[in-house]
């Protein structure tokens, strides 16, 4: 309501300045004038004042307090000049008629002076005190020469002149200021207009390039699905054909033929692993690998696993110990070929790595609601470098085309994200020179929100 008060019908900033500025003395002044209203009027009902003083006051303030609202109209909706000139001259009048001529000339009154001659420097111009400090003057002047008939006062005039000259100067430094401010503020506002719509092209190209990238992602993950696909149904009879052939199912083979042909079964088993990696990774960026959760013995698990990795072990003459804590269930819940899988990758990039000495797998139950495998090499241990991008995708330490390792990066990269579908962690501890530790915890009993996705056909 304030705010509505003080609005007034202007464009220009120092003119809305100046008349909001006199709306707040007109406000002010208003107000004390009401206020002594109603304190004259209350003493005289009270006898505190006499009849003929009453008869003098009330008129006076009753004819105050309507100037300063026609003022104050005039102000808001028409000129602030004229009404900066009133309110001084409505001051002027005031100060001149509050006493009597000599303390007016030379007493109290005369200090009053300085408040319209001031206040004209900041609600009209700062040159209009020098206006105001003439009238003043001129009224001192005639009331001291044709009503005291005295010599005017040339000292006091001076006086008056002076406080005009102060006003100016300090409402003209004050202006400027202003005036630099309202240009710094400008500047700063295209400034950060300027910035806002750099950083709204930017933002604009970065949902662009994000969209863009999300569209290649989702090429790419296509892309590798169809390829996979494709690649494993020649390779599954490529496969077929040499088994039969290494049964002898089509003549006897001499034991050149037999060494050649299980070298082609031990590259065509590498090939679609390969594709097969190639394959869940697709499935799992799109969110189509789907797990199956049914009992399963862990002998049966440890088992299969030996029986996968006993080739390799055996060729790079190296050792695999198991160990399996009795606190671990006999039986378990979850997919037996994930996880399987999940052991088979650890185990194969530990062998892969490993020169001297093996690997180490220690099923355990860490707490009561966890079983926890361990899969321990005697290998170079990783570089801190390369740690924290260990589970990305197509992320190997070796990159060159002459690395001694071969494969995709694949490997950790499908046990993190099998592992994170069943509820569980990966987490390792590795040390240059020392060897690596894997360790993947899985809840003994899938989360119902988990084993609900998985029921569905499919997690996304």
């Amino acid at each position: 309501m304030i705010t509505q008060l003080l609005e007034v019908s202007s464009t220009d900033p120092e003119d809305i300045r100046r008349r909001r500025l006199l709306n707040i003395l007109l406000v002010g002044t208003g107000s004390l004038s009401f206020f002594a209203l109603i304190a004259v009027t209350t003493a005289y009902f009270f006898g505190l004042t006499s009849t003929e003083d009453f008869r003098q006051l009330l008129p006076i303030a009753l004819v105050l307090l309507g100037s300063l609202i026609i003022i104050f109209l005039i102000n808001r909706h028409w000129s602030g000049w004229w009404a900066g000139s009133l309110f001084i001259l409505l001051l002027i009048t005031a100060f001149v008629f509050s006493d009597e001529p000599r303390q007016v000339v030379e007493g109290r009154s005369l200090f009053l002076f300085t408040i319209p001659i001031l206040m004209a420097s900041v609600v009209l111009r700062p040159w209009a005190s020098f206006i105001a400090a003439g009238v003043c003057g001129a009224i001192v002047a005639y009331i001291d020469a044709f009503v005291l008939h005295n010599v005017p006062g040339i000292p006091t005039i001076l006086g008056l002149l002076t406080v005009a000259f102060v006003a100016w100067l300090s409402a003209r430094s004050l202006e400027k200021v202003l005036f630099d401010l309202r240009l710094f503020n400008l500047e700063l506002e295209d400034r950060v207009r300027a910035r806002t719509n750099e950083l709204q092209q930017a933002n604009e190209q970065l949902i662009l390039a994000y969209e863009k990238l999300q569209e290649l992602d989702r090429l790419k993950s296509r892309f590798l699905s169809i390829v996979s696909h494709e690649l494993r149904t020649p390779l599954s009879a490529i496969q077929g054909f040499a088994e039969m052939l290494q049964a002898e199912v089509y003549g006897p083979l001499s034991q050149k033929q037999r060494n050649a042909l299980q070298r082609i079964i031990a590259n065509d088993e590498r090939l679609l692993n390969l594709v097969n990696d190639l394959l869940d990774q697709a499935r799992m960026e799109a969110g189509q690998l789907s797990l199956t959760i049914e009992p399963f013995t862990l002998k049966d698990l440890v088992d299969d696993m030996e029986s996968t990795m006993r080739v390799l072990v055996e060729s790079k003459k190296l050792y695999l110990k198991v160990h399996v804590s009795p606190a671990v269930p006999a039986t378990l819940e979850g997919d037996r070929k994930r996880l399987h899988q999940i052991l088979v990758n650890l185990i194969n990039n530990a062998l892969k790595f490993t020169q001297k000495g093996g690997v180490s797998v220690h099923f355990y139950r860490p707490d009561e609601e966890h079983w926890a495998i361990d899969v321990a090499d005697t290998g170079p241990g990783i570089s801190q470098e390369i740690q924290p991008s260990i589970f990305e995708p197509f992320r190997q330490g070796d990159s060159s085309s002459t690395r001694e390792h071969t494969g995709f990066g694949l490997g950790l990269s499908i046990v993190k994200q099998l592992t994170t579908l069943m509820g569980g962690s990966v987490n390792f501890i590795s040390e240059v020179g020392f060897g690596s530790t894997f360790t993947v915890k899985i809840p003994i009993v899938p989360s119902k929100n988990t084993a609900n996705q998985q029921r569905a056909g499919g997690i996304a």
